[in-house]
């Protein structure tokens, strides 16, 4: 019986202290139909378009609303940059040669409801990885390197937006 009192107390608390999970305001930032634009990076076009196609699922799945192509129907406008990518030496072995690699990378996401003021996120996150013994880096290890950096950078985002719409 005790327990069941203190259950009801708690929650009548959390109701009542007007409580909101981070989720509410995540979804509350990017909802109705969304337009996702991206900026191509020339230089890595095919990580831009994965970085694209990732957004579209997280707006999808986490963000549990519908895209659109037609950008007058939109009710919340988002741009996409692979801002930066950044690849650098993080050990050699004795003889000078790279034994492993540190990929960064940048992205920037700019949203917007209709009619609203611009919000701006940056996440940003690395992927460390090594070479054989020749130290070549190939494009393909390049581009796994960026993906996999991309990837933990992009996980970042839903939690961020959320945080950033508390704050108004």
């Amino acid at each position: 019986m005790k327990s069941i009192i203190s259950i009801c107390l708690i929650l009548g608390v959390f109701a009542g202290c007007g409580y909101k999970p981070a989720s509410y305001y995540a979804r509350d930032a990017i909802k109705g139909d969304v337009y996702v634009k991206l900026n191509m990076d020339i230089e890595n076009s095919e990580n831009s378009i994965y970085i694209k196609d990732a957004i579209n699922k997280i707006i999808i799945n986490q963000f549990q609303t519908p895209l659109t192509d037609d950008k007058t129907k939109a009710e919340t406008f988002v741009d996409i940059t692979l801002n930066n990518v950044t690849h650098s030496v993080m050990s050699t072995d004795n003889d000078g040669y790279a034994k492993s690699y540190r990929t960064q990378v940048t992205i920037l996401l700019t949203y917007q409801k209709r009619e609203q003021r611009i919000n701006t996120i940056e996440v940003s996150d690395y992927y460390d990885y090594s070479v054989d013994k020749d130290s070549v880096i190939t494009d393909e290890k390049r581009s796994v390197a960026v993906k996999a950096a991309a990837q933990k950078a992009l996980s970042d985002i839903f939690s961020k937006i959320a945080i950033q719409n508390m704050r108004k």
